[in-house]
């Protein structure tokens, strides 16, 4: 085995195997556990993380022993003899917590669900281990529970024995995994299940909770025999489970055979949106990747887990445009990831994809766009340089060899290269080692068109940066690729149109006016992908300062008269943010007004069948429509006292219009309380952001302080109080409430930061001085990178509202 990067305590330790068992008592959230650790050092100590329990007694070889309590390092450490195969067993205490992290309490209703989420140093609250995704090991569970209860974990159940009023579910052994990988579930749970080939699948949701849908087990089906002829790996576990937590941090969580979700990924019934069935098959497609890229072979060290996640992220739009061709899922991928990739890499504080992590405490600030969109980006950039085939035999070689264990990001270049006979390895290495991404600067220039690289960033400063770029030319002969690796060359401009075909590669493009207008007359010639990029585009130049806003809208009104909803949504996107940085503004407003009237009144009212991405165009034309119409949105809320009945497309435009039009807080209350999807609740909570006055804001605030709203959910709220121009007041007064209260929620986990990165931008608008002064006084390192970012980003927003007539 090759040793991690991270500097490491336990170097040269082999751990062959856990054997956990826990004995849970659910009426105190408290349970006992006693665990046996075989493994092999070479060092005379063995170093286990350790946080909250309490560890009664020890033997090492039969041999009782005391061990080393560490608490500022949250370890335990234990002498032991080098080189010999030892047993170490434990016997300890813990609580289990309402937190969202390691062994928690997630209520239902009334009823208690235990569940873990361990990645990325959760199990270390939940059992003394090596929580280091180096170290793996196989793993047997056992669970002592009250007789009532169902106990789920990665493997399928060996046996259970009952006995008086409890019950011991044994399960069978997992393979060799990492710790974050293990799953632990106890409660009351409904279920109903497929056998798919040689796995079964099992949809589990708490007591209640399982609805008649059975669309996440037909698409996991789907995607398992898609991603087993891909990689040329079958799924390897004989179960599957997807399993619905109702408080969960995460969006969802790959635990190998046991994948979490939140609520709202598998409760489909005649509440589910049209945008959110499409996130519901790109979760589980994401999750579903991990079983191979991730579970099956891992990361060395955290550094390296933009690895898994953007190969996940990647993988999952690929396979789901191969499912569901009609849903253009590369151009969610462009929408969703590459757009977010690029807004923060164009920030100072953004950092490369290979992130130096040195203790647990940066782990979570990873979890972030870079780790996800870029990298998923740059894969499609490789992938396209390569060619699909190669790329395909690189992963499938990639996967083979380390099976089981452990991989670097330089093991994954090297089988691509190998596979392509292409430089890959050198490409990706000044891809991932720094932060930052080019802009090209195109300009005619006779028969030519000369092409100049640059750092793009959002203050619209630069660098002298350069980076290997796979380009793609868009010619009226075809498309051509080229390695751009100078700061400047020329290439012929005979049958020119683009640069960047199908928005394929990870770089913006500037136009000169010529080339601009010659663009636009072509643009029928265009993908929307292609028209979404130069929208795209566009809008960066505006916010970088680098184009004035006349140029921007000359520009975009060149394309706007497009049909494409993937591009409605963009320019859509455009018009509203413009509007909340200058709600004030006539022309601002006359411009959104134009644009979402004009497509509203082209696509009229839904039609049963119509395709899925025009029923989403339409829903986010109309939430545009209902910020710069009152009229519109007068007429939208009368729809609120039918919550339940209407379109469930367009039941947040419906909300939010209620709130803004009335300022109705109890309506909101009485409409949550009757909620029964996680989809509706969050809509509601949402829409509360929009109430305008403190007095009502102030009483949907009650409802988070009193526990009266999901804490997963609570962040929704803080964000759409942020959008709001007439609640951002009250936001910036109740800031610190804000961010102490999600620190307490999401313990270990980058949301608190990503939140102030996420408000802070539009709630510093004309508070600039007041915003900064609060900041300063945040100065606990997981929170460092939504400070820094959130700045830059107010930074950029008022900059461009001064420049916006």
């Amino acid at each position: 085995m090759n040793r991690p990067e991270k500097a490491d305590p336990n170097t040269g330790l082999m751990i062959e195997n856990y054997s956990i068992s826990l004995s849970i008592d659910s009426g105190r959230h408290t349970y006992r556990g006693t665990e046996e650790i075989r493994f092999r050092s070479s060092s005379e100590r063995l170093v286990l993380d350790s946080v909250d329990l309490s560890i009664t007694d020890a033997d090492l070889d039969g041999r009782a022993v005391k061990p080393i309590d560490a608490r500022e390092s949250q370890t335990v450490v234990f002498n032991c003899t080098p080189g010999k195969d030892s047993v170490l067993k434990i016997n300890f205490n813990g609580a289990i917590p309402r937190l969202l992290t390691g062994f928690y309490l997630a209520k239902y209703g009334n009823a208690d669900v235990f569940t873990t989420q361990f990645e990325s140093n959760g199990a270390r609250r939940a059992f003394p281990c090596v929580d280091h995704p180096f170290y793996k090991a196989t793993f047997d569970l056992s669970l002592d529970i009250d007789k009532d209860l169902d106990a789920i974990s990665n493997m399928p159940a060996k046996s259970v024995t009952e006995s008086g009023g409890r019950k011991v579910v044994v399960f069978h052994r997992t393979p060799r995994m990492s710790t974050y990988l293990l799953y632990m579930g106890v409660g009351k749970f409904d279920s109903r299940s497929v056998r798919h080939g040689s796995t079964e699948i099992i949809l589990a949701a708490p007591h209640g909770g399982l609805t008649s849908s059975d669309f996440p087990v037909e698409i996991a089906g789907k995607v398992l025999d898609l991603y087993g002829e891909y990689f040329g790996i079958p799924y390897m576990l004989p179960k599957l489970h997807l399993i619905s937590v109702p408080e969960f941090g995460a969006g969802a969580m790959e635990n190998w055979g046991a994948i979490t979700f939140r609520e709202i990924y598998l409760s489909i019934d005649d509440s589910t949106g049209s945008s959110n069935y499409k996130s519901i098959a790109e979760v589980i497609a994401h999750e579903l990747a991990h079983q191979w890229f991730g579970d099956l072979v891992t990361m060395e060290w955290w550094n390296d887990l933009w690895l898994n996640e953007s190969f996940a992220t990647f993988m999952s739009y690929k396979i789901i445009d191969v499912i569901k061709p009609e849903w253009d899922a590369t151009g969610d991928l462009i929408n969703l990831r590459t757009e977010g990739a690029l807004k923060n890499d164009a920030l100072k504080n953004s950092h490369p994809i290979d992130a130096t992590v040195r203790d647990p405490e940066e782990i979570a600030q990873i979890f972030d766009e870079i780790s996800y969109g870029k990298g998923a980006s740059i894969l499609r950039m490789i992938e396209g340089y390569a060619g699909t085939d190669n790329f395909r035999n690189g992963i499938r070689k990639y996967l083979k060899d380390h099976e089981y264990g452990n991989a670097r990001g330089s093991d994954l270049w090297g089988s691509i290269e190998k596979a392509s006979g292409m430089p890959v390895s050198r490409i990706m290495e000044a891809w991932i080692r720094r932060k930052g991404y080019p802009v090209i600067l195109a300009t005619r220039d006779g028969n030519s068109v000369k092409l100049r690289q640059e750092q793009f960033l959002l203050d619209g400063s630069s660098t002298n940066e350069t980076w290997p770029i796979p380009l793609t030319i868009v010619r009226e002969s075809g498309t051509e690729s080229v390695l751009m690796e100078d700061r400047e060359m020329t290439i012929p401009s005979a049958g020119f149109i683009k640069l960047n075909s199908d928005f394929s590669g990870f770089y913006r493009t500037i136009y000169d006016s010529g080339l601009l207008a010659s663009i636009s007359a072509s643009r029928n010639r265009l993908s929307g992908h292609d028209l979404w990029g130069l929208a795209n585009d566009l809008y960066a130049a505006l916010q970088s300062g680098r184009i004035p806003y006349d140029d921007y809208m000359k520009g975009i009104m060149s394309i706007w008269d497009t049909a494409d909803p993937l591009v409605l949504q963009e320019i859509n996107s455009q018009m509203n943010s413009i509007f909340l940085l200058k709600p004030h503004s006539k022309s601002v407003r006359e411009a959104a007004l134009k644009f979402a009237s004009m497509h509203l009144e082209r696509l009229g009212e839904k039609r049963p069948g119509e395709e899925i991405n025009i029923s989403i165009a339409r829903a986010a034309l109309s939430m545009t429509m209902s910020l710069v119409d009152d009229r519109f949105a007068a007429g939208m809320a009368e729809k609120f006292s039918r919550y339940f009945s209407i379109d469930p497309d367009i039941r947040q435009v419906v909300a939010i219009s209620h709130a803004r039009t009335t300022g109705d807080f109890e309506s909101l209350k009485e409409t949550l309380a009757k909620c029964v999807t996680d989809e509706d609740r969050t809509k509601i909570i949402g829409a509360m952001g929009w109430l305008g006055r403190p007095e009502a804001l102030g009483k949907a605030l009650d409802l988070i302080r009193n526990g009266q709203v999901k804490k997963q959910d609570t962040g929704r709220f803080y964000i759409s109080a942020a959008s709001c121009p007439d609640s951002r007041d009250f936001l910036l007064t109740n800031f610190d409430f804000m961010v102490r209260q999600l620190k307490e929620v999401f313990v270990g986990s980058r949301v608190p930061s990503r939140t102030i990165e996420a408000t802070v931008p539009l709630i510093g608008i004309g508070r600039e001085a007041e915003m900064r002064r609060l900041l300063q006084g945040y100065t606990s390192p997981d929170l460092q990178t939504g400070v820094k970012k959130s700045l830059e980003g107010l930074s950029v927003n008022i900059r461009m509202a001064k420049a916006i007539s």
